[in-house]
């Protein structure tokens, strides 16, 4: 199955809102182990995205995604912007010069930007209590999908990959942040969810939601 752009465009406007809708549960998660303002700058992110989607239609897939992580670096920014920014950025780079990328090409684009927010964030990896822990078991999921020789669902395979990244993200509850701001706290970080990885459980969610409906 390939991914048409007006299929990208659409997944892109249903993560711009839900993540805007979930500006409160971010707001409330970053008060206990952050500075409080990671629902501002996501909702303040992905509503400059709306504003851009437009623009979408003349730009092939690439520079959609592009297009997608500069807007977000620029205007959350902290680590949110850059990480968000660094993974959009670096799928489109991933996805190199496919015009309608196939799912496996997809796939491998995603571990692309997966190795690239790990390096951004020094290294980060499971465990740090960051967005890595949602989103390394959603992409480690499609690839064990798409290793299988069965014939390929895509909204099956991200669906679970979406119930993943919300499994690895609820985890962080109980974790010591090792990364970022919150590991300033160190074991007074357990008990609370990392909004980082709420962010990318949010993302995969709303991928798998608009999937299942086409």
């Amino acid at each position: 199955m390939k991914v048409q752009k007006e299929t990208l465009i659409s997944i892109i406007e249903l993560i711009s809102k839900n993540l805007i809708n979930s500006e409160a549960v971010l707001t409330e998660l970053d008060s206990h182990i952050g500075d409080g303002d990671c629902g501002i700058g996501i909702r303040k992110g992905f509503e400059a995205v709306i504003k851009v989607i437009p623009e979408f239609y003349n730009l092939d897939v690439q520079d959609i995604l592009r297009k997608t992580g500069f807007t977000l670096a620029y205007t959350i920014g902290g680590t949110s912007g850059a990480m968000l920014g660094t993974g959009f950025i670096e799928l489109g780079k991933g996805l190199r010069d496919a015009k309608e990328a196939s799912i496996y090409e997809w796939v491998e684009a995603l571990k692309f930007s997966l190795d690239a927010i790990k390096k951004r964030g020094g290294n980060t990896k499971k465990g740090d209590k960051t967005m890595i822990d949602a989103l390394e078991p959603a992409i480690e999921s499609l690839i064990d999908a798409i290793d299988t020789n069965r014939e390929i669902d895509i909204a099956e395979i991200f669906e679970k990959a979406a119930l993943e990244a919300e499994k690895g993200s609820e985890s962080t509850i109980n974790m010591s942040a090792k990364k970022g701001r919150a590991s300033y706290l160190g074991e007074r970080s357990i008990g609370h969810r990392d909004p980082g990885s709420m962010i990318i459980a949010v993302i995969f969610k709303s991928i798998s939601e608009y999937l299942k409906g086409i």
